[in-house]
């Protein structure tokens, strides 16, 4: 508008939504633009918006029409912008040149933000950041740039700048140096990660402030400063449909100012729906999940927790995970592995190996979100080991329910008589009713349905967690009562735990992974 201005865009559809670049085509005309049209002659015209203020650029006229004719000479510029896994795709309308192409990577600036809704015009870039090319890769044709950029997130704007001198093949210049794409989803990524909001990438305010000095939260940090009436965490989710949603707080509840169960106070769209409870979690490092159904609309909405009167508040804030209500959601799918990390916070280093699996490496890995009462669905493969490996040390692994029981894996393939220590076992408490295992290097499943431990208000337990396994397609554990934790297994408490898989430095593999929350 006030530089009398006329962009372009690249527009594509990822995930069914559409998204992509903006480019200058031209600036300095008379008037701020209000419609522009191709003539029948071929050329542009150009309606001045008619206003004054700062719609406009003073000494210039508040009105016209112009007419803006192609040249013979065409421009060398960035004809489309396509997003790509790992950066972008840029198309040109020449071939670069051998001059611009020798150092390519080092061509390009690239830079992300956010913006927030405020009540003022405008609002201020958020969470700005560079971000580095690290490759750049040139088609045969020269006409093709991918670049790879280390850091894009979703729900972003991208600037990519080429500063002069760069070229075309003949010397030519490039007519516009920048680029702005609105990355609503990268390609490629799975809904997994749609459905995760990190708390320190949300709208703070009342005292809310993000810090990294606990350990084994998730993304850049959390969010505290909950001691303080009035501090608030907003997060912008989008619903696909509308209807009635788990929405699951990750949080820790340490001891101070006082042990036991915290509150805070839910609003959704602008309106208080709840005060929700969240259970101990005994330290600042542990987190926990505490899950609300929530009906939410479809498309855009805002969940905010925030410390009201009638709250205690004290608790850290790490991330809020929205599903469709009871919707059974993937753990891993064969490439993403963002819905996990190593107990210690570190993004997952099991590497992906071939059959779409992971294969265990570097520790133990959990799931971020934390849950009660589930289905979940684990494949897993078995290295063959030599005759005289025995034991423990036999292709051992687990799935920690909760973080709290273990249903161990090993390969127990030939054994006459089960253990309780073996393949199939709730470990050390009771062996499976049958050896339903497979041959080593053949992939098996668990099926397993859990129901939480429950406490009463004081936390003290009333009744203990209960579990049915089916592995192979065999029913070796039928709705078992498990009175305590298994060998390494977390205390038991009214707080929700997370899926664990165990590293016991054994090559075991593990794809298709599966929960449901009941």
């Amino acid at each position: 508008m006030t530089y009398g201005g006329v962009q372009r865009a690249s527009l594509e559809k990822v995930g069914g939504e559409y998204q992509g670049a903006v480019f200058r085509f031209t600036q300095g005309l008379e008037a701020g633009v209000n419609r522009i049209s191709t003539g029948p002659d071929g050329a542009l015209y150009a309606g001045g918006l008619g206003a004054g203020g700062n719609w406009g650029q003073p000494g210039k006229l508040k009105h016209g029409l112009q007419k803006l004719t192609p040249g013979a000479n065409e421009a060398f510029d960035i004809k489309t912008m396509r997003a790509t896994r790992t950066g972008f795709e840029l198309e040109y309308t020449k071939p670069v040149s051998q001059a611009t192409a020798d150092k390519l990577a080092a061509r390009y600036q690239a830079a992300q933000w956010r913006y927030v809704p405020t009540a003022a015009y405008g609002g201020p870039k958020v969470d700005e950041e560079t971000l580095p090319v690290r490759a750049a890769t040139l088609s045969a044709d020269r006409k093709k740039v991918t670049l790879d950029i280390a850091g894009l997130k979703p729900g972003r704007v991208v600037h990519l700048r080429s500063p002069r001198p760069f070229t075309a093949e003949g010397g030519k210049e490039l007519w516009s140096t920048e680029a702005w794409y609105t990355l609503n989803r990268i390609p490629g990524t799975s809904p997994a990660q749609q459905s995760l909001y990190e708390a320190e990438e949300s709208r703070l305010e009342g005292g809310a402030g993000t810090n990294d000095n606990h350990s084994a939260y998730s993304g850049r940090g959390f969010v505290d400063g909950y001691g303080t009436k009035g501090a608030a965490t907003t997060f912008d989710v989008t619903a696909k449909k509308g209807g009635t949603h788990d929405v699951g707080l990750r949080y820790a509840n340490g001891p101070h100012p006082a042990a036991g169960t915290k509150t805070l106070s839910i609003h959704v769209n602008g309106r208080k729906v709840r005060q929700t409870k969240l259970p101990s979690t005994g330290t600042w490092d542990r987190w926990s999940t505490r899950t609300e159904q929530i009906p939410l609309r479809a498309g855009a909405n805002t969940i905010t927790y925030r410390h009201d009167d009638g709250d205690t508040g004290h608790v850290n804030l790490d991330l809020l995970a929205v599903h469709p209500r009871g919707a059974t959601t993937t753990l891993f799918d064969g490439t993403d592995r963002s819905p996990w990390q190593h107990t210690d916070g570190r993004t997952p280093q099991w590497p992906l190996v071939g059959d779409r699996a992971m294969e265990v490496c570097c520790g133990d890995i959990r799931s971020k979100e934390a849950y009660q009462d589930f289905k979940l669905h684990v494949e897993f493969w078995l290295p063959k080991l030599p005759p005289d490996v025995t034991g423990q040390d036999r292709a051992n692994s687990g799935v920690y329910l909760q973080e709290r029981y273990e249903i161990q894996i090993l390969d127990s393939y030939g054994d006459s008589t089960p253990a309780d220590n073996e393949a199939g076992a709730i470990y050390t408490k009771k062996a499976p009713d049958k050896n339903a295992a497979k041959p080593p290097e053949t992939w098996q499943t668990y099926d397993i349905t859990f129901r939480a431990a429950r406490f009463d208000d004081s936390g003290t337990k009333t009744q203990d967690a209960r579990v049915t396994v089916v592995w192979n397609g065999d029913t070796v554990h039928d709705d078992v009562a498990i009175d305590g934790p298994t060998g390494a297994g977390d205390a038991e408490s009214p707080a929700a735990g997370a899926i664990r898989l165990q590293d016991h430095r054994n090559a075991v593999r593990y794809r298709n992974i599966s929960i449901q929350p009941l």
